[in-house]
């Protein structure tokens, strides 16, 4: 129940698309994730289980509508480094179980194209990929709170807040987490930005978890807030090695475009480009059936 989710879905019926919505742990009706009994809301310490979720629930989709023509995942802020970092399980299970690259057991070529859709490629909308340093507190007061983290995972204590009101749809929805965020997901995202995700541009390992992918966007506001525009750019340069041959990555930079630009109601430049994006994969595939 946001204003970008509800515009995501007006345009897709608009243009055709079926739109399936992933929940992450603590948010909306779920549950949260840790193994500890957290009952607090958003308490999400555990970055690889969040991708895991997003893996299933890609696989889930794409069985579910096994006729469909094809899917393009999408994710925005931390959702779209979830993305990124589901794509290498993704692949994997389309090149085990039919799709882009594989067929199951006994079965034609034809009807591993008929069974099983296409997957496009992935969407990053101000993918949560660094964190500008001006925002977070000095790193005595870091250290404190990380060990605080293990000791009250579900409290917020001096932890960035989380202003849901300000993109609910409708305004009176109690669905989105609102508050401060609990010390264990402030500690997950912080150790994700600061650490993993530059270490993985250094190492290449970016590559090797987007490797065969068919197509890669990314859409940027050059105005963000809270993530670095520069360090989105690090970490689209490098990405190389796409599907041989036929793989292209795009970034888009929105002019003005702050962190929550998919969320502000007068703006809807992002989904022009992102439908424009969508249309011409499905067009593409269409004239090569």
């Amino acid at each position: 129940e946001t204003w970008g989710v509800q515009t995501l879905a007006q345009n897709c019926a608009k243009h055709c698309w079926r739109l399936a919505v992933l929940e992450l742990a603590g948010h909306g009706l779920s549950s949260d994730v840790g193994g500890g009994g957290f009952s607090r809301r958003a308490t999400c310490p555990n970055f690889d289980s969040l991708v895991q979720h997003v893996v299933e629930f890609t696989i889930h989709v794409k069985n579910t509508f096994q006729r469909s023509q094809g899917i393009a995942l999408c994710g925005g802020s931390l959702g779209g480094a979830l993305v990124a970092y589901a794509v290498k399980d993704i692949l994997s299970n389309y090149n085990e179980n039919g799709g882009n690259t594989g067929m199951k057991p006994q079965q034609t070529e034809e009807e591993m194209q008929r069974n099983h859709p296409k997957f496009y490629g992935i969407v990053l909308l101000t993918p949560s990929l660094g964190v500008h340093q001006r925002t977070l507190p000095p790193s005595p007061v870091i250290a404190v709170l990380k060990t605080l983290s293990r000791l009250l995972p579900s409290h917020g204590i001096l932890t960035p807040i989380e202003h849901s009101e300000e993109y609910s749809c409708p305004p009176s929805s109690t669905r989105n987490f609102s508050g401060r965020w609990p010390l264990s997901t402030a500690n997950m995202l912080l150790d994700l930005t600061s650490n993993i995700i530059p270490s993985d541009i250094l190492s290449n390992r970016v590559d090797a978890l987007i490797e065969g992918l068919a197509s890669l966007l990314v859409i940027m506001g050059d105005r963000d807030e809270v993530v670095p525009y520069d360090s989105v750019q690090r970490w689209f340069d490098s990405v190389t090695k796409l599907r041989k041959n036929t793989g292209e990555k795009k970034l888009i930079t929105l002019k003005n475009g702050r962190h929550s630009f998919m969320h502000e109601r007068s703006s809807v430049v992002f989904v022009d480009s992102l439908f424009q994006w969508l249309n011409t994969h499905a067009s593409q595939e269409l004239k090569l059936s």
